[in-house]
């Protein structure tokens, strides 16, 4: 029959499983963002040592081996510095949810408190095993607590402390099952840590964090399931989008007017233009269905076939000049196309006189950059922000940049001057 003691080691030990598993899931799970699953990883992990260390701590107690000996002091140490470990790391992890990539120096001075007051108590338990500051070991091997035994638990609590502050100010930033899954790793040991105090036998503290950390698990695994369900939702919305404003059925109908009346004029300019049609429409089709990256030389030649046609409608309102520096690079696809294509619709077409579209490339130690610029009408950025009239191509090619490339698409214009639209691809030798 179990005594109380065997169930208490039991239920550490089951909460050591329980985060090895996590933290191996975790490991694996693509929902976690990289610094997310970092933070979520190391406190799995240090949260599994912490309660290892507690049942070894329980069960040696009083072994008079050597063995026994070197466990029960080894692993006591190793409670105490992880009680603030697994803290730093969950503290970490809170702060990553709420922060992002905000730069340090526009965080609260409670983040950098935070971090601080846990590597405080780390040092604390270290000096504590040469002073004897937390506890002692008398000579049949057991643990006794000292005088400033309450100081190793005050410590982590001003730790938790911050942290809830943080939670509350900035609780709009958490789901409500994120935020109240959260509070518990404070509110559970929190009291846990308090019953210590006055009673003796089983270290409710460490349970309660077992606890709570599967809770935190589970909701953050819940959490960013949606989250990317929700983000597959809005590329499929925007996939959809963008398949409607490539089509463009006015440029369409205008195309197939201007063949219509070559065929009686130029019977042969209208078989190159039916031509350069079909290919537009057949390239577009199939970067539609691309997901993956592809040569520029591929969109360079769709570019070219599109200006070609939008020059057969216009004439000299379109004129087009190239300055391709560096062409032997990847990128994702439908990436300038739709750049150019606002440059003519939305740019020069729409200027008494036409203007000039330019597409240029070229490479820096760190990146390829496309720029793409018009001596059109331009706009007012301004009240571009607010137009009602929004450029899906644009917010399309400036979320696959950053989803699929690490790149960026910057948009400056001069009302009566022109736009110019610059692509950044920083260069990554798995993608030449």
């Amino acid at each position: 029959m179990f005594d109380r003691q065997s169930i208490h080691i039991a239920m550490l030990l089951w909460g050591c499983v329980f985060s090895l598993m996590a933290a191996f899931c975790t490991g694996f799970m693509a929902s976690f963002g990289p610094k997310k699953r970092r933070w979520m990883l190391a406190m799995q992990l240090s949260g599994a040592v912490l309660l290892l260390s507690d049942a070894l701590a329980w069960a040696y107690r009083g072994n008079g081996g050597a063995a026994g000996w070197w466990l029960v002091r080894v692993s006591n140490f190793l409670v105490f510095a992880f009680s603030d470990i697994v803290l730093l790391f969950f503290h970490g992890y809170v702060c990553c949810y709420l922060f992002g990539d905000t730069p340090p120096s526009r965080q609260p001075r409670r983040v950098r408190a935070g971090y601080a007051v846990a590597l405080a108590g780390v040092a604390l338990v270290v000096l504590s095993q040469f002073t004897g500051l937390y506890y002692t070991f008398d000579a049949r091997n057991f643990y006794h607590r000292t005088a400033w035994y309450p100081l190793s638990l005050a410590v982590p609590m001003i730790g938790m402390l911050l942290d809830c502050s943080l939670l509350v100010q900035y609780r709009k930033k958490l789901t409500r099952p994120l935020y109240y899954a959260m509070l518990s790793y404070i509110a559970l040991p929190f009291l846990g840590a308090a019953a210590l105090l006055f009673y003796y036998g089983i270290s409710l503290a460490n349970i309660a964090i077992a606890i709570s950390m599967i809770l935190i698990f589970i909701t953050s695994v819940v959490e960013q399931s949606r989250a990317m369900a929700r983000q597959s939702e809005e590329l499929a919305e925007n996939r959809i989008s963008l398949m409607l404003s490539q089509m463009q059925p006015h440029f369409m109908y205008n195309v197939l007017n201007s063949i219509y009346a070559l065929c009686s004029r130029d019977p042969e300019q209208a078989k190159d233009a039916i031509d350069k049609f079909s290919t537009y429409l057949r390239c577009n089709m199939a970067a539609l269905e691309q997901t993956t990256f592809i040569p520029f030389k591929e969109e360079y030649q769709h570019i070219q076939t599109y200006l070609a046609l939008e020059q057969m409608r216009f004439g000299r309102r379109v004129t087009v000049e190239y300055d391709i520096a560096v062409s032997d690079f990847m990128l994702p696809p439908l990436t300038i196309q739709p750049l150019v294509e606002n440059a003519v619709r939305h740019g020069v077409t729409k200027k008494r006189g036409g203007g000039t579209v330019t597409l240029s490339t070229r490479q820096t130690e760190r990146a390829i950059i496309v720029t793409i610029t018009d001596t059109g009408i331009g706009f007012d950025p301004d009240r571009y922000a607010e137009d009602g009239e929004v450029h899906i191509g644009i917010r399309s090619v400036r979320e696959r940049l950053q989803r699929m490339a690490g790149g960026s698409l910057e948009i400056t214009s001069t009302p009566g001057v022109g736009t110019t639209a610059i692509v950044t691809l920083p260069r990554k030798e798995k993608r030449r």
